[in-house]
């Protein structure tokens, strides 16, 4: 026990504070050191020494020093028993310099051990006290022996006594450093280990040469556990292989737009960033920093990462307990434990009770006369202070209107804003019924559950049904599409059919008036020489092979110039000649065939081959007509044949398209400009069921189509998708775009946007099926300039 006690007081004290702890340690370092240098050189140094010293001050100065430095710093006076021991030391140094010739005498060297043991222990005011009080005690001495108040040295003074004098020296300078030295190094293990466990490291930034050095707190704290020192590297390397996403470039901006403050002192940057460590985890850190030039940059980097996701989950709690409260359907209200004021109320509460929320907030339920009475709140509230909470309590509670109301009141203490408050539910429990009515409830219930589980049974087997169902939903749908098409088909088939119609009545007459034509054509030729034959004969070439149709316009700018051509030539009938000239394309008929319109029997002769042109050109219409209602059927055809499964077939994406185009002809031909960008190197053949793929691209095409009021460019582009065993068809327009607020939900079944009637909002949920069905997938791309939706099917 007391040998215990003794080493306590023996020990040097302990401080919490690392740098208070150094200093001690240094202290002590220097007591032990001195005291036992004292006691040496007071029995060596009579040894070796030529002339012994009869009176060694320092051996009785220095052990006292001690003796009162470690008592003092005991009793917890560190700084005045280090001042005390310094000085001690200093004046031992002064009277040994002061008795062996001042600045000659090998312990006024010693003073820059003084001086530098009281940087490091009293700090720079110490070390500036002792500095300028030896150099004066130097000069001070050179005074006193040129008086001859101090004995001048005596030479030789003896090596061996200069020698331990100067050792002791050294050796003291050696200890100091070495304590010194360690003790910084425990500080900035401290520092490390502070900031390590902090999660905190140090970063620099030099914007001439795009370098960043990370210390290796900072390494530390993004995932490398070995990291041994800083590490320096280039901005962009730090940025890519730190920083994440969009956060680089922000990151880049704010470094450089921080740049330009470097002269305000009081500016500072400070943003939040996710970064990828070495370890592969995404962190957020918190980067503060400042620049001290336009150059250098330095500034930390803490992981904030638990406290942010902390952060946004209480955030997100939050939100979720305002939406509970202002929807719960009980009186449901916040407010202090200490004045019982209102903070906020829900909806619950001013239905139950009256008050509205500017009433309430801010007043009591006293003084709002919710309470019948003050003590039955002060009740509650000690049963509260001692439960904690309260649940189910039924009392009587008031409402504005006057009303008694019988409820069930439940509260319980919680912390908001860093304020004690309470959680109050409040529940009507006035409309309860008696027994008999419970019990009528009851046999209600259980007819309840019987009629549940009939239900239950009916809605399986409705379920069933509508599975079986489905695919005649998606029939449904499609014959919606073919009923779309109903009055363009109608119309589309009508126009040949009148062509036919025409044209036919033209060849009838033309047939019907064969025996006079046989007259004409005889009267004709013998009026003819053999020149003027041949050219008859090559008009009538000519005009047969002419198949364009001028628009009206054109023809009556050019009639009328014919005609009065014509007239010149005194030719009578002028303009329906001119007019038919001009439809065969034989305006330049005058030039080409001069000699036909010569003589008496012109008008006869350019009548009779005109009729023949028009025959000609009539059965070609009738021909062309036929060859166009054949098409349209076909593709009606080939898109009302709906597939009942089976095996999938060849498809060619590019015919399957064209038969589309060709059913909505009429629709598109008006206002829609079509582009068809089919790549020949790709083969465009998928294995499918055709019917289904039509319906793809009617929908897709139709929806185009509608989505530029049906005028506009719509293309469509057939090539390789991704690799060489995919075909991408993607059809685009110039529409509006799909607005931001929808695009999650276009692919919803029964989600639409047009009006009532005009779509079933199965379209593209169906569509999105069948692509999937055949192995493929649908996207989009849209913006203000337009929408494209691309197909992907595999071959």
């Amino acid at each position: 026990m007391i040998l215990r006690r003794l080493k306590r007081f023996i020990y040097p004290p302990l401080s919490a504070d690392p740098e208070k702890d150094v200093s001690i340690k240094l202290l002590y370092g220097l007591m032990y050191v001195t005291f036992t240098v004292a006691v040496l050189y007071r029995i060596i140094h009579p040894l070796v020494s030529e002339k012994p010293k009869n009176v060694y001050y320092s051996f009785y100065l220095i052990p006292s020093a001690v003796i009162l430095c470690h008592l003092l710093a005991k009793s917890g006076r560190v700084k005045l028993g280090a001042h005390i021991m310094i000085f001690l030391q200093w004046l031992a140094l002064c009277i040994v310099s002061m008795r062996e010739g001042g600045v000659y005498a090998t312990a006024f060297s010693q003073f820059m051990i003084i001086i530098v043991l009281a940087s490091l222990i009293l700090g720079q005011a110490g070390a500036l006290f002792y500095t300028l009080l030896s150099f004066f005690i130097g000069l001070l001495s050179i005074y006193l022996k040129s008086k001859g108040l101090i004995p001048a040295p005596n030479y030789p003074i003896g090596e061996w006594s200069a020698f331990i004098g100067n050792s002791v020296g050294i050796f003291m300078s050696w200890v100091l450093m070495k304590f010194g030295l360690s003790g910084l190094s425990k500080i900035r293990e401290e520092l490390s280990r502070a900031q390590i466990d902090a999660k905190l490291g140090g970063v620099t930034l030099n914007l001439e040469t795009r370098e960043v050095t990370l210390s290796k707190e900072y390494r530390i704290m993004l995932g490398n556990k070995t990291a041994k020192g800083s590490v320096t590297m280039t901005m962009d390397q730090f940025l890519e292989k730190y920083v994440e996403g969009d956060d680089k470039e922000r990151i880049t901006a704010i470094l450089v737009e921080g740049a330009k403050y470097f002269s305000d002192p009081s500016y500072s940057t400070e943003f939040i960033f996710r970064a990828t460590g070495d370890d592969g985890k995404t962190r957020y850190i918190l980067a503060k920093g400042k620049y001290k030039d336009s150059i250098m940059g330095y500034g930390t980097g803490q992981d904030i990462t638990e406290k942010h996701i902390a952060g946004e989950e209480i955030k997100a709690s939050q939100e979720l307990f305002s939406k509970v409260f202002k929807l719960s359907p009980y009186a449901t209200s916040i407010s202090n434990f200490d004045d019982g004021r209102y903070v906020d109320i829900n909806d619950g509460f001013t239905e139950l009770l009256g008050y509205t929320r500017e009433e309430a907030i801010g007043r009591t339920s006293v003084e709002l006369g919710i309470w019948l009475s003050s003590d039955e709140r002060e009740y509650f509230k000690e049963k509260i202070k001692k439960d904690g909470f309260l649940h189910n309590e039924e009392i009587t509670f008031k409402a504005k209107d006057g009303r008694f109301i019988q409820v069930e009141f439940s509260t319980r203490f919680t912390v908001i804003d860093g304020e004690t408050r309470m959680i109050n539910m409040v529940k009507d429990v006035s409309s309860k019924k008696e027994a008999e009515e419970l019990r009528i409830l009851n046999n209600e219930i259980s007819a309840q559950n019987e009629l549940i589980a009939k239900q239950k049974a009916e809605l399986e087997s409705t379920l069933e049904y509508l599975k079986k169902t489905q695919n005649q939903l998606i029939l449904s749908e499609k014959m919606a599409s073919l009923g779309q098409l109903v009055a363009g088909i109608a119309h589309e088939i009508n126009n040949p059919i009148g062509v036919i119609r025409a044209a036919n009545e033209s060849v009838k007459n033309h047939f019907d008036r064969v025996l006079d034509r046989m007259q004409e054509a005889a009267s004709v030729l013998e009026n003819l020489g053999n020149e003027a034959k041949l050219e008859f004969q090559t008009l009538l070439k000519k005009g047969r092979a002419y198949q364009e149709i001028i628009p009206p316009k054109e023809v009556r700018a050019k009639t009328k110039i014919l005609e009065s051509r014509l007239k010149e030539l005194g030719i009578s009938e002028a303009r329906n000649l001119a007019e038919g000239l001009i439809e065969a394309g034989l305006e330049a008929a005058l030039e080409e065939f001069p000699r036909l319109f010569i003589g008496e029997k012109t008008q006869q002769v350019i009548q009779y081959a005109l009729d023949e042109i028009q025959a000609s050109r009539s059965s070609k219409l009738v021909d062309m007509s036929v060859d166009r209602t054949s098409k349209i059927v076909y593709a009606l055809k080939n898109f009302s044949h709906f597939s009942n499964g089976g095996p999938k077939a060849p498809v060619d994406i590019r015919e399957s398209i064209d038969t589309v185009l060709t059913i909505y002809q009429n629709q598109l031909k008006s206002g829609i400009e079509i582009i068809k960008e089919y790549d020949e190197g790709a083969a465009p053949i998928v294995p499918g069921y055709s019917d289904d793929l039509l319906h793809v691209w009617t929908n897709l095409i139709y929806n185009a189509a509608q989505a530029m009021a049906f005028k506009g460019i719509l293309k469509i582009n057939v090539g390789a998708g991704n690799g060489k065993d995919h075909i991408c068809v993607r059809i685009s327009d110039n529409g509006p775009g799909i607005p931001e607020a929808i695009q999650d939900r276009i692919f919803e079944p029964f989600f639409t946007t047009k009006a009532p009637g005009e779509g079933s909002g199965l379209g593209l949920d169906i569509v999105k099926r069948i692509v999937e069905n055949h192995g493929g997938s649908i996207g989009f791309e849209t913006s203000p300039q337009g929408t494209a939706f691309l197909v992907i099917l595999p071959q």
